[in-house]
C-alpha cells in the first residue's frame, strides 16, 4: 500500500512540474493569438489620478478614477513598440477593470492607438487545472484519469450541444437539452464506472429524477400560467428567455440527481456484496436513511450556490433602494425556481435510486422481511 501510495504521489509531482513548466509558457507566450495583440504595462509604479467623486440620490458612493499607463507590444506588427494609454475606472470595479504595475493585457491597435481589451488570464486557467488534476492524482490514484477522461468528454459534448444549440437558432431547445442529459450522464457514468448493472442502475435512477421532477415542476408552471416568472430578468439577449432557463434548469437537476444516485446505489451496491441475506425491507431501509443523510446537504449545496451567484446584483439592487419583494423578483426569484426544482429531483431520487437497486442489484430471488 506505502509503495503504491509512493507512485501516486510520484506522479501527481510529475504533473504538477509539467502544470508548471506550461503555465509558465502560457504566461510568456505572445504570438499564439489572433485577434488582439499582448502587451506588458512598463510602470513600476501607475499614475492614478481621482477624476470625480460619484454620489447618487441613495447616498451610494464612488469614484471616477484614471490611470496613465505606457505599454509595451509584445506580439504583432507593433511588436516592439511603445504607448502610452489612458484607463478610466471605478473602484467598486463592477464595470471597469483596475490595471497593476507589470500586468500583461491583450491590446487592438487601430491606426496607433491602443485599447485595452482585457488582462491576460489564460495562464491563470492552466495553473488552476495543474492544481485540480495534481491534487485529483493525489487523493484519488489510477481512477483520476477516468475522471479526467470523462470531465473532458462533457466539456467537448457541451460545447457541441451548444454550437448545435446556435446553428438552430434556439429552436427545440428543451428537447436538445434533454438530449444532452441523457449523454452527459450516460458517458459520464460508463467512463466512471464502466459498463455493468451498478452503472445502469445509476443511470435509470439518474434520468427518472431529472425528467419526473422536471415534468411535475412544468405541470405547476402551465396550471399557474407561469405567474411571477420574470425571464425578463435573465441575461438572455439571443434568444428566447423561457426555454434558455428551461435549459439551465434541466442541466442543473442533472448534477444534483447524477451525484446523489450515484452515491446510493454504489452504497447499496456495497451492502449487496457483503451481506448475501439481506431481504428487500432492509435494503429499501437502508436506501431511505441514506437519502435522509444525503438531501439535507446537497440542497444546502444547490442553496448556497445560488445564493452565492446572485449576491452581487441583490447587493446593488438594495442598495438603490429597492425594496426586498422587488430585489428578490428581478435578481433571485429564477435561481429559487431552479434551486427548488433540483431539491424536488433530490427528493425523488431517493426512491428512485432505490428502487433501481431492487431492479438491477439482486443476484438471487429477494425475501421480504427480516430474516429468522
Amino acid at each position: 500500500m506505502k509503495a503504491k501510495n509512493k507512485k501516486r504521489y510520484i506522479i501527481a509531482l510529475i504533473v504538477a512540474v509539467i502544470g508548471l513548466v506550461l503555465t509558465a509558457c502560457t504566461y510568456f507566450a505572445t504570438n499564439i493569438y489572433s485577434r488582439d495583440d499582448v502587451a506588458v504595462i512598463t510602470d513600476n509604479v501607475i499614475k492614478d489620478r481621482l477624476i470625480e467623486k460619484d454620489k447618487d440620490v441613495y447616498n451610494n458612493v464612488d469614484q471616477t478614477r484614471e490611470q496613465t499607463l505606457h505599454l509595451k507590444v509584445l506580439s504583432g506588427k507593433y511588436k516592439g513598440r511603445t504607448f502610452t494609454t489612458k484607463n478610466v475606472y471605478y473602484p467598486s470595479q463592477m464595470v471597469s477593470q483596475k490595471y497593476r504595475a507589470r500586468q500583461r493585457i491583450f491590446v487592438n491597435i487601430k491606426k496607433g492607438d491602443p485599447a485595452i481589451v482585457n488582462p491576460k488570464r489564460d495562464w491563470v486557467l492552466v495553473l488552476a487545472l495543474t492544481v485540480t488534476i495534481a491534487l485529483m492524482i493525489a487523493i484519488v490514484g489510477r481512477h483520476s484519469f477516468a475522471l479526467i477522461i470523462s470531465m473532458a468528454l462533457s466539456w467537448l459534448i457541451f460545447y457541441l450541444i451548444i454550437v448545435l444549440d446556435v446553428h438552430m437558432n434556439g429552436a427545440h431547445i428543451i428537447l436538445l437539452f434533454s438530449l444532452a442529459d441523457i449523454i452527459f450522464s450516460f458517458f459520464g457514468l460508463l467512463i466512471d464506472q464502466g459498463f455493468n448493472k451498478k452503472m445502469l442502475a445509476t443511470w435509470l435512477a439518474t434520468l427518472l429524477g431529472v425528467f419526473i421532477s422536471f415534468g411535475l415542476c412544468y405541470l405547476v408552471m402551465q396550471l399557474t400560467g407561469e405567474s411571477e416568472m420574470k425571464y425578463e430578468t435573465g441575461d438572455y439577449a439571443t434568444q428566447d428567455p423561457r426555454g434558455i432557463f428551461l435549459a439551465q434548469t434541466l442541466l442543473g437537476i442533472l448534477g444534483a440527481v447524477m451525484d446523489e444516485s450515484t452515491d446510493i446505489i454504489s452504497s447499496l451496491y456495497e451492502l449487496v456484496q457483503t451481506r448475501k441475506d439481506i431481504t428487500v425491507n432492509q435494503l429499501i431501509k437502508s436506501g431511505r436513511t441514506m437519502g435522509q443523510e444525503i438531501m439535507g446537504p446537497l440542497i444546502n449545496v444547490l442553496v448556497l450556490i445560488f445564493i452565492s451567484g446572485a449576491l452581487p446584483m441583490t447587493i446593488i439592487y438594495l442598495r438603490d433602494n429597492n425594496s426586498l419583494g422587488s430585489a428578490f423578483g428581478f435578481t433571485l426569484s429564477l435561481g429559487a425556481t431552479q434551486s427548488v426544482i433540483s431539491a424536488i429531483g433530490i427528493v425523488l431520487t431517493v426512491i428512485f435510486a432505490t428502487g433501481c437497486s431492487l431492479l438491477f442489484l439482486k443476484n438471487k430471488k429477494w425475501k421480504w422481511g427480516k430474516k429468522e
